[in-house]
């Protein structure tokens, strides 16, 4: 959408990152676009699921914390958004990365991605604002791009696109109501799935459900990201238990269950424009504990001709409600693929996901090796250590059986029985259990506690 952006009303005049903004009228483009414009950008991104489905002024506690935990999950994207963007570009970064030692860590992160030949944003092009007020800070200043990319266009960011046509059809296919009420007639292989109300307990077509699927149920609810709105529950009791977290008045969604003795969980991105579609990247889907923590990406293409086009015909559903732009708008696909190559649909995210960063990362280095990209904890007391050892094992600069390539990092200090960690996201191409090896050799026991959970 075109939006008339006046600085001369928003523009406060203070310095962002030792630079000021000069004031001056200016059209930009806003929407949540696909990677790798040629127009100048501003890349503003936060935690956009839950404001965009519930009021923000009565969340429950749970909601709450769930929230707060995935606005801070996104300073891990707000770094890499450095790399995979260009030198013309602009990041909108949190004011804590301007806190000691995680103004250190920005600015060795950018070094070290610089050095593997990225085309990096440079560190003056960071625009710090506070993160309980991080899309409005950036409306009240500017900086002279032709666009604003968003990680998804939610009530959250209006402030930078004004846009409510998007932000209803937003509103429809990032819900999972929508997706269940709409998806059979498409065509979509997905698993059995009801949507009923609370409360369970008496419900009659519940209780039928759990009989039917002899209590192989997942509970989804809608605007949560990262697996927090899912639950595998066995019984009526379990599912009651666990709703206690959510108002009465929000439907529920059961499903069947998908066995992973049988089935392995994937997800895909396409690129989604007004005339076509097409496939991003695939990758497998890490989880620890039944929350996301990282993608396997495979070297070879692992999807079948057919498979894509049931894949691609997901894309069409999304194009079918008005999804897609001249520009290009990412759109990803979670999935299952069984042992004799059956393909089951369980979930859309029409934004950004999470893996579409390392992606971008891997594709501009012509990656040619199965890669890890994940989330796991170091010390904070070694994390300039940890980056030291990063450096010798950069692409290019390694010559071992892997490489590491430090993506991003969160700079908030995570607290686990009295110690301070740092939670960094990292791509390892090559050999994972190698690294994983070398690197708990290394550093000592208590680090790298994810590496441990990932299955490979």
């Amino acid at each position: 959408m075109q939006y008339k952006f006046t600085r001369n009303n928003l523009c406060n005049n203070r310095a962002i990152s030792n630079r000021k903004f000069q004031c001056q009228e200016s059209y930009m483009k806003s929407g949540a676009y696909s990677p790798n414009r040629p127009e100048s950008t501003l890349y503003a991104m936060s935690a956009d699921d839950i404001p965009m489905f519930y009021d923000m002024q009565n969340l429950t506690e749970k909601q709450k914390a769930d929230h707060d935990e995935n606005v801070r999950l996104l300073g891990h994207q707000q770094v890499s958004l450095m790399a995979i963007s260009k030198n013309q570009d602009y990041v909108g970064m949190y004011d804590d990365f301007k806190s000691a030692p995680f103004d250190e860590i920005l600015n060795r992160y950018h070094a070290l991605l610089s050095k593997i030949g990225l085309d990096m944003v440079p560190l003056d092009h960071l625009v710090y604002a506070p993160k309980d007020t991080y899309y409005d800070d950036l409306a009240k200043a500017l900086p002279p791009v032709e666009m604003i990319n968003l990680l998804m266009v939610s009530r959250s960011n209006e402030a930078l696109h004004h846009n409510n046509e998007e932000m209803a059809r937003n509103l429809n296919l990032n819900s999972k109501y929508h997706f269940a009420e709409n998806s059979p007639s498409f065509g979509i292989p997905v698993p059995d799935t009801i949507i009923t109300n609370q409360p369970l307990a008496g419900n009659e077509e519940a209780e039928a459900f759990f009989e039917k699927h002899n209590g192989e149920v997942i509970l989804k609810m809608t605007g949560f990201a990262g697996g927090r709105n899912v639950a595998p529950v066995d019984d009526i009791a379990a599912a009651e238990a666990y709703l206690k977290d959510y108002i009465e008045s929000a439907p529920v969604i059961l499903q069947q269950r998908i066995s992973f003795d049988y089935y392995q969980e994937w997800t895909i991105d396409l690129n989604i424009t007004d005339t076509g579609i097409s496939i991003d990247n695939v990758r497998r889907i890490l989880l620890a504990d039944g929350l996301w923590i990282g993608n396997l990406f495979h070297a070879t293409p692992p999807l079948t001709e057919e498979q894509e086009k049931i894949l691609i015909n997901v894309g069409e559903y999304a194009r079918a409600f008005g999804f897609g732009t001249s520009d290009g708008n990412n759109f990803g696909i979670d999935f299952f693929i069984g042992k004799q190559g059956e393909i089951i649909v369980t979930e859309i995210n029409p934004r950004w996901t999470a893996g579409l960063f390392p992606s971008e990362i891997l594709k501009v280095l012509k990656t040619d090796v199965d890669s890890v990209a994940y989330y796991d904890l170091i010390s904070k007391d070694k994390c300039l250590e940890y980056l030291d050892y990063v450096e010798s094992k950069l692409p290019g600069h390694s010559s071992g059986q892997f490489d590491v390539i430090p993506l991003g990092f969160m700079p908030f200090d995570v607290e686990i029985e009295g110690n301070s960690f740092v939670s960094i996201w990292s791509i390892v191409r090559g050999d994972f259990p190698a690294f994983r090896t070398e690197a708990k050799k290394r550093f000592g026991g208590q680090e790298f506690a994810n590496a441990d959970r990932i299955p490979i």
